[in-house]
């Protein structure tokens, strides 16, 4: 049966440490309600929990909770097996930790992700970036977001409901912008890829410098760039006298508060962008700082092969200029 949409189900480290039986419950008593309709992404932590879980005998609590999701009278051994492979075959695993966090929000900023179930304790969507910019591009994007069970199960029966159709159930989802092409399309770690980002105050100086040092940037084969800095970028550039095949390298992200950050985060932790310039206002806060923080800590996990530039003189050497 083909898949009805696609929901990112997640449980942090924390949660599954300090809440095992929740985890627990939730993925024998509802993931297989997930899993029948829907595909399931899942960062790769999460799924190795979940074949764990799902590939262990179960015992008579969890057998019945496993028969209730599946709506049967009784659950035999052909059932079990069912549960397992329908979950198994569902699910869509990332990569581990903040790289998968990045995989998965960046899924949602392209419009390709119908929910989010994250379950989380407060202390992780506190003080993980990661945590926090999925809660919050989930909001920003109107995609509905669960941090715990019990919004989790609410979100799931709403769902069905929808699945089951009637005169005023509606959509099961509301549908997402998705771009096409999107900025990293065709992008292979193969190709010489610089990123730009420019807070406010810096996007003036950021073009400047841009047009300064335009024969060594623009001897790229890419140039990705948050929304605002890309298209002022294209503007100079072309004032500039640089050709058109020149200016179409640069290629425009989202802003960073509708997800551009994440845009580019994506292709540092792919591998598909190996230089970043990210001139940034040390004197205003931000409203997306927690973008901001985990594009910071994405580029510090793949540092053997990425390099970042946060002010003029350090872009200016990053670029060979």
């Amino acid at each position: 049966m083909a898949k009805r949409g696609t929901i990112a189900f997640i449980t942090t480290p924390k949660f599954r440490e300090s809440s095992p039986e929740l985890a627990e419950d939730f993925i024998h008593a509802h993931l297989y309600e997930l899993c029948d309709p829907f595909s399931v992404m899942t960062t790769g932590r999460t799924g190795r929990f979940i074949h764990g879980l799902v590939s262990r005998e179960p015992n008579s609590i969890e057998r019945e909770k496993i028969r209730a999701s599946m709506g049967l009278g009784k659950l035999s051994n052909h059932d079990l097996a069912e549960w397992r492979r329908t979950i198994r075959e569902s699910l869509k695993l990332t990569m581990d930790s903040v790289q998968g966090m990045i995989h998965v929000t960046y899924e949602l900023v392209e419009g390709r992700l119908d929910g989010v179930i994250h379950l989380t304790d407060w202390e992780d969507k506190s003080a993980k970036p990661d945590s926090a910019v999925l809660s919050r591009e989930a909001n920003v994007h109107n995609v509905p977001i669960a941090t715990d069970p019990y919004t989790a199960v609410a979100f799931i029966r709403g769902w069905q409901r929808r699945l089951a159709g009637g005169p005023s159930s509606g959509p099961v989802f509301v549908a997402r912008h998705q771009p096409k092409p999107g900025p990293l399309d065709r992008l292979k770690p193969t190709d010489s890829v610089l990123a730009i980002i420019a807070h406010d105050n810096m996007k003036l100086e950021t073009c400047l410098f841009a047009v300064k040092h335009a024969q060594h940037i623009l001897g790229y084969d890419y140039i990705l760039a948050t929304g605002t800095t890309g298209s002022w970028l294209k503007r100079f550039m072309h004032a500039a006298g640089r050709s058109l095949a020149e200016v179409e390298k640069i290629r425009c992200c989202n802003s960073g508060p509708q997800g551009g950050d994440i845009q580019i985060a994506y292709a540092v932790v792919r591998g598909i962008c190996q230089k970043v310039v990210f001139l940034q206002d040390p004197t205003v806060s931000h409203p997306h700082d927690s973008d901001i923080r985990l594009f910071e800590q994405a580029v510090v996990a793949k540092s053997a092969h990425v390099e970042l530039a946060t002010n003029v003189e350090s872009a200016r050497l990053l670029v060979g200029a």
